[in-house]
């Protein structure tokens, strides 16, 4: 259910340094684990919205990790509280200047879902990126919870893909199953990829792996940066990738207009750089209030990282990720 709203509000804006029930009518009382039921009512989705603003503007100006993690969960959640926390560190003051960021024409895209958690799409646009809308994915794992943003993607300027809707107007999503727990008799989703079998699949693509991803900046240009990394006679740098599997992460995935899917994932990721004999790491000051250690010859960055992917249907090309935000979330020196 895609629904138009006349207002503009405010939200603050990722830093550069990372990049509900409805009331049904009857006498019955419909909690949602069972019965399949709008995951918000219109008035719901805005008041979660508006609730984000407020919230996040607030944070985002006093530098307040805590608080912000009142508003966001998952892998966008986990990025803020680093980002935050490291910012304070460095300007325990605040920031010198904090311009809140200008939200318009927000559209939001509900599902009918059973079962938790549930999820729908705030689609908004940003005053300060004319040129880009943004999806918020707002998550909630009970009714006794509130809703908080866990993704956040930034579309292209031509436009995102086109949100497919259900016979009775709802957002269309679609399950994130571990193929492993598809019974034989199941169709599966008619996609290049299962949407459960992505994150893993991605993760194997970085280590070498075989998969149907088209080249890009997250993709084939992310290989290339690795491995000029190891030209440099300065240092070692040693990944390891992983997919996010824990219920913290939580991927989402919803159907397109033209057959295919649009999905939002976590990957996890550990960057270890040695330095040769004689050289020194250099660390960054937002990254050095986030270390644990004394960085004298080596240095592990934890990295969160949330992509947005457009998922073909069988024989209709390959997976392009579209959009990655990424951020550190913890460091060690050695």
């Amino acid at each position: 259910m895609r629904v138009r709203a006349r207002l503009t509000t405010a939200t603050a804006g990722l830093a550069a340094a990372l990049a509900m029930v409805t009331s049904l009518s009857g006498c019955m009382t419909v909690h949602g684990e069972t019965a399949v039921v709008p995951a918000a009512s219109e008035e719901e989705a805005q008041s979660a919205l508006d609730r984000y603003i407020e919230t996040s503007n607030e944070a985002m100006g006093g530098l307040d990790p805590e608080l912000n993690d009142t508003v966001e969960t998952g892998p966008l959640g986990a990025i803020r509280h680093a980002q935050l926390a490291a910012q304070r560190s460095v300007t325990p003051g605040g920031p010198e200047a904090f311009t809140p960021l200008e939200l318009s024409d927000p559209q939001f895209h509900i599902p009918q879902q059973a079962g938790w958690p549930k999820f729908f799409v705030a689609d908004v646009q940003p005053s300060q990126t004319p040129d880009n809308r943004w999806l918020l994915v707002f998550m909630r794992n009970s009714i006794d919870e509130e809703w908080n943003v866990s993704y956040l993607s930034v579309l292209p300027p031509e436009g995102g893909p086109e949100l497919a809707e259900d016979e009775d107007g709802y957002l269309d999503d679609l399950p994130v199953v571990d193929p492993a727990d598809q019974g034989p008799d199941d169709p599966g989703s008619g996609l290049v990829m299962e949407p459960g079998a992505l994150g893993t699949s991605f993760v194997d693509y970085l280590q070498g792996g075989e998969a149907p991803f088209a080249g890009g900046p997250y993709t084939s240009d992310e290989l290339a940066k690795r491995e000029e990394a190891n030209s440099n006679p300065a240092f070692v740098t040693e990944y390891q990738d992983q997919a996010a599997e824990s219920e913290e992460y939580a991927p989402v995935a919803m159907r397109t207009a033209d057959g295919g899917a649009l999905m939002m994932f976590t990957s996890l990721h550990h960057e270890k750089q040695t330095m040769a004999e004689g050289e020194t790491p250099v660390v960054d000051p937002l990254v050095a209030a986030l270390m644990q250690g004394e960085a004298e010859r080596a240095v592990t960055l934890e990295w969160v990282a949330m992509h947005s992917a457009v998922i073909p249907e069988v024989d209709g090309g390959q997976i392009e990720l579209f959009h990655r935000t990424r951020g550190v979330i913890s460091a060690t020196g050695e």
